[in-house]
């Protein structure tokens, strides 16, 4: 017997006492043997047969139902409209048995059927699994799902990742279908892992998709954000022209690495800015920005965002960043960074390391800090 198969309605109960007694207790689920009501489940009034006995100690929703002054307490036959049978099998299994089958596509369902009935446990199993099985990957269906009930827990949870870590978001397949609601919650949070460019890119990618939707008021939004959903790690030390060389480092904490900021000295109205960061001679991230140089007479910081990335403990990194056109750069010379907890060992070209505020004479950086959230040892 396939326990998950909703077709398979059972006859009778094989009483091997040798088994668990939980294992004769599912086997009772939609099941005709001894079973005193049936529901009519779906669309399709698929039949589903139960135990009052069972449902009324399981559950407060089904002891008013069938103990209350309620038309369902004199029936035997009940519709149930509003679920489906699959997901029904799966609250009633957990009412038998404690036993339930929890996947990525059908928690929020299960949840809101828990609440329903009441179901404190399957309701708290439910936010367990979510809670686990949340991802970058997942996150956009799950967050669209969840416009037919709109639970808080999962509102806050998939904005948290989206938008600490929203440009793998902007290129997933699901981003593309989303919804104009979800599309409004989410773009009009103020905290964003990325550039105000990178979001209008999203929203015009997203447009030729939802070629009928106006997005005037999504781009008014975006223009308005300016603050980061993570930390600043700032480098310190002194300034001056040079030539930058790669920047080598490890840490003692483990971060989610967002992004850079980086000096930009040009005559041009238009620079090309090439990122590539590396773990020994693994390449982590290669990316190529087109920084708008607006004020060519000054000094500039270019924020630049990309994936996030997981920095661990002990491990030599490797910043190197081109310019096109190249030239001159403005640089910080000896740069190092002032922080409780978190130390940063730089690697000058003699390969001699410093820590925290004892600086090396001839190492020189273009980055002016990383974005970033401290993970921890």
């Amino acid at each position: 017997m396939n326990p998950w198969n909703v077709m398979e309605i059972l006859q009778s109960v094989d009483f091997d006492y040798a088994i668990p007694f939980i294992q004769r207790q599912e086997c009772l689920v939609n099941n005709r043997f001894q079973s005193d009501v049936k529901f009519l489940v779906g669309e399709k009034r698929q039949p589903i047969y139960a135990h009052k006995l069972l449902l009324i100690i399981s559950s407060e929703y089904f002891n008013v139902m069938f103990n209350g002054n309620f038309k369902e307490s004199s029936l035997e036959e009940i519709e149930v409209n509003d679920v489906e049978p699959d997901i029904f099998l799966e609250i009633l299994r957990f009412i038998y048995c404690r036993k339930v089958h929890l996947r990525v596509e059908n928690v929020l369902e299960i949840f809101g059927h828990a609440q329903k009935y009441m179901l404190d446990e399957l309701r708290q199993q439910s936010i367990e699994f979510f809670e686990k099985n949340i991802a970058s990957d997942n996150v956009l269906k799950l967050f669209a799902q969840n416009r037919l009930y709109e639970f808080s827990f999962v509102n806050e949870k998939c904005l948290s990742l989206i938008l600490k870590n929203p440009l793998p978001c902007f290129k997933h397949e699901d981003f593309y279908v989303l919804d104009r609601k979800s599309m409004d919650i989410i773009f009009s949070s103020q905290k964003f892992n990325c550039t105000n460019t990178q979001l209008l890119q999203a929203l015009r990618d997203w447009n030729k998709v939802n070629e009928s939707e106006c997005v005037e008021v999504l781009q008014t939004m975006i223009n308005t954000k300016l603050v980061r959903n993570c930390s600043k790690l700032r480098f310190f030390g002194n300034m001056s022209y040079g030539t930058h060389t790669d920047l080598k480092f490890s840490i003692q904490r483990k971060l989610a690495f967002y992004g850079i900021g980086v000096f930009v000295k040009s005559p041009m109205k238009m620079v090309t800015i090439e990122v590539k960061i590396l773990k020994a001679l693994e390449i982590l991230g290669s990316h190529r920005f087109e920084y708008e140089n607006k004020e060519v007479a000054t000094v500039n910081v270019a924020k630049l965002f990309f994936e996030e990335l997981t920095l661990h403990p002990g491990i030599q990194y490797t910043i190197t960043i081109g310019f096109t056109p190249g030239g001159q750069c403005w640089t910080i010379s000896t740069p190092f960074i002032c922080h409780d907890m978190l130390s940063l060992n730089i690697v000058n070209q003699n390969s001699i390391n410093y820590y925290g505020n004892s600086p090396s004479s001839t190492t020189r950086s273009v980055i002016s800090h990383f974005y970033y959230d401290d993970l921890g040892k």
